[in-house]
C-alpha cells in the first residue's frame, strides 16, 4: 500500500473518534456551565467545522486519485495531512484547556 493509501485510509478511520471525542469534550463543557470559558465554549464549534473541512479535503484527494493518478496529488497529499496533523494538535489543546478550565 502506498503512502497517499495509507494515509487515507488512517485519516477515514480516524474521522469517527476525533468526532466522537470532541462531542464528548463539548459535552464535557455544557456539564460545566459557567466553569467553562466563552473560548471552551466557541471552540467546539470551530474545531467542529476543521473536522469537516479535512473529511472534504481528504474526500476530494481521494477523487483526484482516481482520476489523475497517485504521482498527480503528491502536493495536495503533503497539504492535507499537515492540515490533518494541526486539527490533532488543535484538538489536544482544546482537551487541555477544558481540562484546566474546568477543574479549577
Amino acid at each position: 500500500m502506498s503512502t497517499f493509501s495509507d494515509f487515507l485510509q488512517k485519516a477515514k478511520d480516524d474521522y469517527d473518534r476525533v468526532d466522537a471525542d470532541l462531542k464528548a469534550l463539548e459535552q464535557k463543557a455544557k456539564d460545566a456551565g459557567d466553569k467553562a470559558d466563552a473560548w471552551t465554549k466557541d471552540q467546539a464549534a470551530k474545531l467542529k467545522a476543521d473536522l469537516t473541512e479535512a473529511r472534504d479535503k481528504v474526500t476530494a484527494l481521494a477523487e483526484r486519485v482516481e482520476q489523475e493518478g497517485e504521482d498527480a496529488v503528491s502536493e495536495a497529499h503533503d497539504h492535507a495531512k499537515r492540515h490533518w496533523d494541526a486539527l490533532h494538535a488543535a484538538v489536544a489543546a482544546y482537551r487541555d484547556h477544558l481540562e484546566n478550565t474546568v477543574s479549577a
